[in-house]
């Protein structure tokens, strides 16, 4: 009997490429596929109403299902009732006992910024604050003078600001569709009721600024894509250096970066201290999916993001339990058919093992 796995995401597009190049390579597997919302699910009598893909036609049809054994969580929260009604949906879901998700996520960065910085990791985390009240803001300003904040619960480089403080004014810059836009407050007091409005918004984090910018003053830092196998084993899978607009804030690719691969971007260096750089990627990039699993909960991809600084220093800038793919379609679309048999792979895996034998979310 075929087990069945739901692609779960708030929005489901059954035009979108990840999911249905997934859904190709599932037909050869004995594996039912599914994509649906978590506002398409009826908790009372545990059915779905979503998209089921037809193993005759090889398309998805519109169908009403049970609630599949296995979940690929793909779902990306705003800050909208309809975010708040889903997230209560799955951790509904994450409780039923006879239901395994893929990944059971990670905290937000603040709590993860808390249980690394007690790890053998520290020496890699910047330090942050989390920003109590707009004095709490600016006193950090007037300490660093260059400073990056952004949402606890933040996704895409959304909401994310970067803070200069110069003798004349307070300069915050942020990144937007139509490209930077920038402020200037003249004085303290109008500075403080910006802040005020933002942080009844969000929950800001705070962070020195990292020196990560090229000799053109573009920002760049490193994108490593890692997932488990067949086996249920961590890999590294691709790894990038993502490079944004000349002056920019962000590295983001939805927000206008692009990738080169590592190899290319190390010939372009200073090729002094490579060996070194890599032999502590290699030791961090190791560290991490453990400790993530044995602090947090059962995962099964990451996207890890570093900066490397002016002086070769290495920094743990994010980590993120549902990252993007583009990376391997820009710069190694051969491995494409693997990284679309990765969840399907991870799932046959899954259902090889025992209940008991598998550590659940923590919740």
């Amino acid at each position: 009997m075929n087990q069945s796995l739901g692609i779960m995401t708030l929005t489901p597009e059954v035009t979108n490429e990840y999911f249905l190049e997934i859904a190709k390579q599932s037909l050869s597997y004995p594996i039912d596929l599914y994509l649906f919302s978590p506002q398409g699910i009826s908790p009372l009598n545990e059915t779905v109403e979503g998209f089921h893909f037809d193993r005759v036609t090889g398309e998805w049809e519109k169908d009403a299902f049970e609630i599949p054994e296995y979940i690929y969580d793909r779902t990306y929260y705003q800050k909208d009732m309809k975010s708040r009604q889903a997230r209560a949906v799955v951790q509904w879901l994450k409780n039923q006992k006879h239901i395994r998700f893929l990944g059971y996520g990670l905290p937000n960065k603040w709590h993860l910024y808390e249980k690394l910085k007690q790890t053998s990791l520290a020496p890699y985390i910047p330090v942050t604050s989390l920003v109590a009240d707009g004095k709490h803001l600016l006193n950090l300003l007037l300490k660093h003078k260059d400073i990056i904040i952004k949402p606890v619960d933040g996704a895409h480089g959304f909401a994310v600001y970067h803070l200069v403080f110069n003798q004349q004014s307070i300069v915050v810059r942020t990144t937007k569709k139509q490209g930077i836009i920038e402020q200037s407050f003249p004085n303290e007091d109008v500075f403080l009721k910006w802040v005020d409005h933002m942080l009844k918004v969000h929950t800001f984090i705070c962070q020195k600024r990292l020196p990560n910018l090229t000799k053109g003053n573009a920002p760049f830092d490193m994108r490593i894509l890692m997932n488990k196998d067949h086996k249920g084993e961590w890999r590294e899978f691709q790894r990038a250096i993502r490079q944004g607009e000349e002056n920019g804030i962000l590295t983001n690719i939805s927000r206008g970066a692009s990738y080169l691969s590592y190899s290319e971007w190390k010939d372009t260096q200073n090729s002094h201290g490579w060996d070194f750089i890599d032999e502590e990627l290699t030791s961090i990039l190791e560290e991490v999916p453990i400790l993530l699993e044995k602090h947090f909960s059962p995962l099964f991809e990451i996207g890890v993001d570093l900066i490397i600084g002016d002086d070769h220093s290495l920094w743990i800038l994010d980590l993120n339990s549902k990252p993007g793919h583009k990376v391997v379609d820009a710069l190694q679309p051969g491995k494409l058919s693997t990284l679309y048999q990765a969840p399907l792979d991870y799932c046959d895996f899954l259902s090889s093992q025992s209940l008991s034998s598998l550590r659940r979310g923590d919740f």
